[in-house]
This record gives structure tokens, C-alpha cells and sequence, in this order.
């Protein structure tokens, strides 16, 4: 799913350690699904005044957001080849009636562009400090991000799991450490 991000040939971005790392972070952000459709509707309702012109759509658009949101996760969770996914029923009739009310694509692409944005976050907040922390790389202290030695040794000495993501061989420390 990650292939290619990542040059460094000593960082295995497809390795089941990334992929369980990525479907507890789905499995996380799916608890708090509704929130973040919410979210994602609200963005997008605040920033993008055109779609918000047509309240026979609004539920649809709330619908549209939703399953989508959905579908992410559930790919993200399960490892979903990209090639067996459709787009939702709600999205395709969503734009289909943005389309015939004489919507501008720009609004609908960028509706897209800022639920993506937004969704991204939710899970971003799920993945860095988990991604960090699991590698064994630093912890959080004072909202800043410290290198902390033996991190793994620790986590592993207490009964938990050892880091869940790809990470480089030898991690180095934080020079300003």
C-alpha cells in the first residue's frame, strides 16, 4: 500500500509491520468514524460556499462524506486492493446531482481536495505518535519529540508489543538532544 514512498532501501514501507501498524491506526479512527465525518462535512460546508446553496442535497452530501470516510478505513484496516474498490452509491449520486444542478466541477474537486485534507489529519493524529513511539524513536514530552534510547527494551520488558512500523536499521538520535 505504502510501495515506493520511501527511497531508503533499508525501510521496508510494504512489510506486515506497516500494515499492522496502519490497520490498528484505521481500526482507531474508525471508533471515532462519526466524528470525523462530521468533521469532513463541516470543513467542507464552511469553506466552499456553492454546495451549500441546495438543501435537498445536504443529507446526501452528509451520506456521500460518510461513506466515504467508511470505505478509507476499511481499506486502510484490510488491506483492500485498490482495484476491487467502487466509489459509493451516495458519492456517485451526489455529484451526479451537483452536476445537473450546474455545480462547478472546481466545488466538487475541491470538496474532495478538503475532505482528503481533513481525514488525512484524523489520522495522522492516530499514526505519528504510535509510528514514534512504537519505533522506539522518541516520546512525547512538552509537545516536541525527543529521542529516548532503550524505548524498545522497555515496551518489550512490560508485556507490549514490539515497534509495529517500518522503520530505518539503526535509528540516530536527535542531534539537538
Amino acid at each position: 500500500m505504502l510501495a515506493g514512498m520511501c527511497k531508503n532501501p533499508r525501510v521496508d514501507t510494504d512489510g506486515p509491520k506497516v500494515a499492522e501498524l496502519l490497520a490498528y491506526v484505521a481500526a482507531a479512527v474508525s471508533r471515532q468514524a462519526a466524528a470525523v465525518s462530521d468533521d469532513v462535512y463541516e470543513v467542507i460546508l464552511r469553506e466552499i460556499p456553492e454546495l451549500r446553496d441546495d438543501e435537498s442535497v445536504l443529507a446526501l452530501l452528509a451520506s456521500s462524506v460518510h461513506s466515504n470516510i467508511g470505505t478509507c478505513l476499511q481499506i486502510m484496516q484490510h488491506q483492500i486492493d485498490l482495484s476491487a474498490v467502487r466509489a459509493p452509491a451516495a458519492s456517485l449520486e451526489y455529484a451526479r446531482r451537483r452536476a445537473q444542478r450546474g455545480t462547478p466541477l472546481t466545488a466538487l474537486l475541491r470538496a474532495y481536495r478538503l475532505g482528503h485534507t481533513c481525514f488525512s489529519d484524523w489520522v495522522l493524529r492516530e499514526w505519528m505518535p504510535r509510528l514514534m513511539i512504537w519505533c522506539g524513536w522518541c516520546q512525547c514530552d512538552e509537545s516536541r519529540f525527543r529521542w529516548v534510547p532503550g524505548q524498545v527494551a522497555r515496551r518489550e520488558a512490560h508485556g507490549r508489543p514490539a515497534p509495529m512500523a517500518a522503520v530505518p536499521a539503526e535509528p540516530q538520535p536527535d542531534p539537538g538532544s
